[in-house]
């Protein structure tokens, strides 16, 4: 798919990723479609915070991070009960609806016993043609995040978008630090959730052409709560920035040191860290991969069969009663 960029998207594409590097703030247009913000010195303190902490996502989408914000600001104060949050959290994303479609034309939202699925396409890049595929499992209680999966979709040729910044082992979306960068909670504002999934996938597409991560990114934490040199070594090229903070390139700022570490050692630790896994475990479910290749005609999987973080809660509430 790649060979087939036109020299003016890929030199678009360029463009942002250098920006990223820069930690130059991104926005998101109707449609999905990243730029880089015209007016990069007009951050607020709270999005300069964001900025410094970026996710594997990188700079919050700053189109309709104020709204995100709101939300949030209205979900505390609300403080209500356990069971009306619950059943509170999928009306709000099912009010939000409107809103969404004119941000993202053509984004539904399904109902589930435990939620709500959001399905929706992002264009990313002006000209690009194609179409990145989003379909997310909303839970309706605020204490587990969202599951999302991305797929490219091509004149009917569907492709998943991973495995780089996908969460183990069900290779679903990780646009965003739920406690680092915030960017995103759960009842917040869907389509600023729509916007990180962008910026993510326009991230990847950068990544398949010029072979780079563009921007500041984390990696997956060690029994120290550090940086895993393993998952550095394996996922992180020379050229990407590091994920300690420096700002330097990866290969002249911790590769030298992550190369004196006994590899074997720091593969075992990293499988048992992850059930086993080891770095490529990571594939979406067949249930929505199947999906998402009928074109969406096939009948939405369960919301707790493809959302083990749902499942275990759901488990851990049961228990407990």
């Amino acid at each position: 798919m790649e060979a087939s960029l036109a020299d003016d998207v890929r030199a678009e594409l360029q463009r942002i990723g250098d920006g990223l590097d820069a930690r130059r703030p991104v926005r998101v247009k109707d449609g999905g479609i990243v730029i880089l913000d015209p007016q990069p010195f007009s951050t607020t303190v709270q999005e300069k915070s964001n900025e410094q902490q970026q996710g594997a996502g990188g700079p919050a989408a700053r189109s309709r991070q104020g709204s995100t914000r709101r939300q949030r600001s209205s979900d505390r104060s609300r403080a209500p009960r356990a069971e009306s949050r619950i059943v509170g959290l999928a009306g709000n994303y099912a009010g939000q609806l409107e809103n969404v479609q004119r941000a993202y034309p053509g984004a539904t939202l399904i109902p589930d016993d435990y939620g709500v699925w959001l399905l929706a396409r992002s264009r990313v890049v002006e000209g690009l043609g194609r179409e990145a595929i989003f379909l997310i499992a909303l839970p309706k209680t605020s204490a587990v995040e969202p599951r999302g999966w991305a797929f490219w979709d091509q004149d009917g040729h569907v492709e998943w978008i991973g495995p780089r910044h996908t969460n183990f082992p069900d290779g679903s979306v990780c646009a965003y630090h739920p406690t680092l960068d915030k960017a995103w909670s759960p009842g917040g504002d869907l389509r600023t959730l729509l916007d990180l999934y962008s910026v993510w996938v326009l991230r990847h597409l950068h990544l398949a052409v010029f072979d780079r991560w563009p921007g500041r990114q984390h990696a997956m934490p060690d029994d120290l709560g550090q940086s895993d040199p393993y998952y550095r070594l394996t996922q992180f090229k020379d050229t990407e920035l590091c994920s300690c903070g420096s700002d330097r390139r990866y290969g002249e700022c911790c590769r030298p040191h992550d190369l004196k570490l006994p590899f074997l050692s720091i593969l075992h630790a990293f499988k048992r860290r992850n059930l086993g896994l080891g770095i490529l475990d990571r594939a979406p479910p067949a249930e929505i991969a199947a999906l998402i290749a009928q074109g969406g005609q096939k009948t939405l999987p369960p919301m707790l069969e493809v959302h083990s973080t749902l499942r275990a809660q759901v488990a851990e509430v049961s228990g407990n009663r």
